[in-house]
């Protein structure tokens, strides 16, 4: 079964609980390692019709606050999942990473000995990345996918 289990997330995910709850499960009857993984996406200048709206200084506000709203919903997953964890006497490694979310989950999957990666769904929208995600996975065959609904 699974040994090394990757929970990759990007801060949108509108289901995020479900995705702790079952990833906490798998490790608990599997005796698994957890790494939560949150990509934080660096290249944000373009985004939506910002470009078109704002002058450069706006932009990078822009994006700073984009930014610091990621770092919120980062800390509030960590705390919800340290807790649940806790609860199980299951321990986790936390990581961030920044980059393109799917070029930083493979980097980290090729890099961590994984052999699930988890992730949860978003709704749909232009920034979606977690079908690029999947893609890339698939294509590469690098590891078994579990999307959470």
């Amino acid at each position: 079964m699974y040994k090394n289990i990757l929970l990759a997330m990007h801060g949108e995910e509108i289901n995020i609980e479900k995705v702790m709850e079952q990833v906490l499960l798998l490790a608990e009857k599997t005796e698994s390692k957890i790494t939560l993984l949150n990509v934080k996406e660096n290249n944000l200048v373009h985004y939506g019709e910002v470009d078109t709206l704002l002058t450069f200084t706006a932009k990078e506000r822009f994006v700073d606050y984009i930014g610091e709203i990621a770092n919120e919903q980062a800390e509030k997953v960590l705390d919800s999942f340290t807790e649940k964890a806790g609860q199980k006497g299951i321990t986790f490694n936390w990581k961030t990473r920044e980059g393109k979310p799917a070029e930083e989950i493979i980097k980290e999957i090729k890099e961590g000995n994984y052999d699930l990666l988890v992730l949860g769904t978003k709704a749909p929208g232009p920034g979606n990345t977690s079908s690029k995600v999947k893609e890339r996975v698939a294509k590469e065959h690098l590891i078994t996918v579990l999307m959470v609904k």
